[in-house]
């Protein structure tokens, strides 16, 4: 099978690469490297240095003609999307349509979409929360993550596009950027390293804490390939 990764140069997205391609499959790699990095590429699979706004997505699947869409590019700051939501919106929103208006004229049987579970969930009053909470999205990114899997279902319905949605919780593993918000177990391990200490914060309004799902990168790579031919039309919590 012919599979397209965006964001393969990235953390999770090149994890996932590594998979596919230890499963036998045919990997494209298309990233603009902002955040991502090509040592990070398989060797065994298609680079393409491009971002997923540009024109040139059109003539990468013409020519490829990939079975398969993995959308793991994105715009990941929570705190950029507020500073700057129309930039958000333009690569998360925006970028992702561009895909798949490529992806239906060329035959893509399926898209694997990669939502989030924290941030689409907001503040949730259901813990352990399941797939049929109703999201309250509290941030730009959140609220473009949301669209993204509505413009899904309707691409399903209009084209009959199949799709699988993974709602991630946080991830953590090799390759993992050791700063930003979502870094925290990259970071807690340099400073165990450095022999620093790591700093938790209490808040007197939340006295009993608060509550963050962590999962290892290798599960989620397992969670990409089943999706690759199971849950047509459903989203997952992927979680502990």
């Amino acid at each position: 099978m012919k599979i397209l990764v965006t964001g393969g140069a990235g953390f999770i997205g090149s994890n996932v690469v590594d998979g596919y391609i230890k499963q036998g499959h045919e990997v494209l790699v298309v990233d603009d490297l902002s955040s991502g990095s090509k040592d990070n590429v398989n060797p065994a699979a298609v680079f393409y240095q491009v971002d997923i706004r540009s024109e040139e997505i059109r003539s990468i699947f013409e020519k490829e003609r990939p079975h398969v869409l993995n959308h793991h590019a994105a715009q990941i700051s929570v705190p950029a999307s507020v500073q700057d939501p129309l930039f958000d919106a333009d690569v998360n929103i925006k970028g992702f349509l561009n895909l798949l208006e490529s992806a239906v004229r060329y035959n893509t049987e399926k898209v694997v979409f990669i939502s989030s579970g924290g941030a689409i969930y907001g503040e949730a009053k259901e813990y352990p929360t399941s797939e049929d909470y109703t999201p309250q999205p509290l941030s730009p990114y959140a609220v473009a993550k949301f669209c993204s899997e509505k413009y899904l279902a309707f691409y399903h319905y209009q084209y009959g596009l199949k799709y699988t949605t993974l709602r991630y919780a946080n991830i953590y593993g090799p390759r993992q950027i050791r700063h930003g918000e979502a870094g925290v177990v990259a970071i807690f391990m340099d400073n165990i390293i450095e022999g620093k200490e790591s700093v938790l914060y209490h808040f007197e309004n939340e006295p009993e804490g608060m509550i963050r799902d962590y999962c290892y990168v290798g599960d989620v790579v397992e969670a990409n390939i089943k999706a690759l031919s199971a849950a047509d039309g459903e989203f997952i919590n992927i979680g502990t």
